[in-house]
């Protein structure tokens, strides 16, 4: 694994460099969480949580997140009421979108000039961890794992046994839909659909009215809400076995999802390519989207506060798209993002102080609503319930995306993995492969990247 990271660093480096100056210097875990929990509690007996900080050396932490404009002023209004119980702790934000955040972390991982929390996505841990003890046990830290919902850190923040990430949310994947653009041209809201079914309703959309579209995504949408998904549909199982590291798909599995792609923009159910690409990242400020010319769009359960946000008529939520011989839902039902201390700072209790604060305590969680994430913890739900700040759209999103749902492991997330897969998908939209010329060289750079692994594990 060793040489995947470095590849991987080496490969981001350039992009990466430019991120870092302008910041000033970012399996089997079976038995994981019933004994972290068991460890934290302990400790917890042992600390002040929630306690004011009236004095101490003064310490300096650094604070690496990614996400949208709702996400950034929860966070800062965390560090603020934060600061304010503690005033000898001073915590620096670097916050940004999603597009470059991994190449930043992994490049100032390598130069040990990473912050001291980090919010990560569960499915890079094997490229982190895998490579060095880049990560906190955070069994032995000052953070209660305790408060999260059954099997959440099992499934989501864990890595060889170990606690490495305070999973932040909890959901899956639906189609967040305009009811006054569904209203319009006659769609119903009360059915699950096909991606047949889709593809008829998005052309005779498109041929009432050749400025409207269906649905929109950009590449990393195609990626990981529409090929991984379908894939997971026709075999029930995520993309790679973790024991024997093989493929659980065929090469005409693959062939499969990436035509329903090219169909997809052959019955111009989905935006323009280049049209959406302006928007990649921020599928809510699509000006389609926002005037009504775009109907659906498919995103994780924790984007609801935006979509929301975006519109000004009501939103509602339903299931993914499914394949006609669906073995499962696709929906990879879990904890995809959550923070992590950084093994290697200086301020490694105070670090696990504050996480605990962010994720813990009632004022951060009233706080950060959803806009952090969709109630990790027990508390969380009844805080948010009992205060109302809930939205009926989210919680309907994860009951929704919940029945039927796949258990995603690492591995299937790896980056090169998803870098190989994310690249073909967009040589196949324009049209440079065919989706069996995709298939076939998927399955080929799989196959070489998962021996390499396999054999550096």
């Amino acid at each position: 694994m060793k040489k995947h990271f470095k590849k991987s660093a080496a490969l981001f480096m350039a992009a990466s460099m430019a991120a870092v100056s302008l910041m000033g210097c970012n399996s089997s875990a079976k038995n994981a969480d019933t004994s972290a929990a068991a460890q934290s509690s302990a400790g917890a007996e042992d600390r002040s949580a929630g306690k004011p900080a009236t004095g101490g050396e003064p310490v300096t932490l650094r604070f690496s997140w990614w996400g949208s404009d709702s996400r950034h002023k929860a966070l800062l209004a965390v560090i603020e009421a934060y600061e304010k119980k503690n005033p000898n702790v001073k915590i620096e934000a670097e916050y940004q979108g999603y597009d470059g955040y991994y190449e930043k972390i992994m490049t100032t991982l390598s130069s040990n000039t990473a912050p001291d929390i980090i919010q990560l996505s569960k499915e890079w841990l094997p490229d982190i961890q895998g490579a060095k003890h880049y990560l906190a046990d955070l069994s032995t830290l000052p953070v209660d794992l305790s408060t999260l919902k059954d099997r959440l850190l099992e499934i989501a923040g864990t890595y060889n046994g170990e606690p490495n990430v305070f999973p932040c949310t909890v959901g899956g994947s639906v189609i967040y839909v305009n009811t006054d653009f569904a209203k319009q041209y006659g769609i119903d809201l009360s059915k699950s659909y096909t991606w047949d079914e889709i593809k008829e309703l998005g052309k005779s959309i498109h041929e009432q009215d050749s400025d409207a579209y269906l649905m929109t995504a950009d590449a990393d949408m195609l990626n990981r809400l529409f090929v991984q998904p379908y894939l997971a549909q026709k075999t029930g199982k995520p993309l790679i076995d973790e024991e024997t590291y093989a493929m659980n798909f065929s090469e005409e599995d693959a062939a499969e999802a990436f035509r329903n792609i090219v169909d997809l923009y052959e019955t111009n159910t989905l935006e323009p390519f280049g049209e959406a690409a302006t928007f990649a990242g921020q599928a809510d400020q699509n000006n389609k989207w926002i005037n009504g010319k775009i109907g659906m769009i498919v995103d994780y359960t924790g984007s609801a506060p935006k979509y929301i946000a975006s519109i000004d008529s009501p939103l509602d939520v339903i299931s993914m798209p499914v394949t006609s011989d669906a073995k499962c839902s696709g929906v990879a039902y879990s904890g995809d993002r959550g923070f992590a201390v950084n093994d290697n700072s200086e301020h490694k209790e105070d670090a696990a102080k504050f996480l605990d604060f962010l994720m813990n305590d009632p004022e951060s969680i009233s706080i950060c609503k959803t806009d952090v994430g969709y109630c990790p913890t027990k508390q969380s739900d009844d805080i948010l319930i009992a205060a109302g700040v809930v939205s009926e759209i989210q919680k309907k999103g994860v009951e929704i995306s919940e029945p039927n749902s796949y258990t995603n492991n690492m591995i299937s997330g790896n980056t090169e993995l998803e870098v190989t897969r994310k690249d073909l998908i967009q040589e196949v939209v324009y049209g440079d492969i065919t989706p069996e010329e995709a298939a076939k060289e998927l399955t080929e750079q799989y196959q070489t990247i998962l021996d390499e692994l396999k054999a550096n594990k």
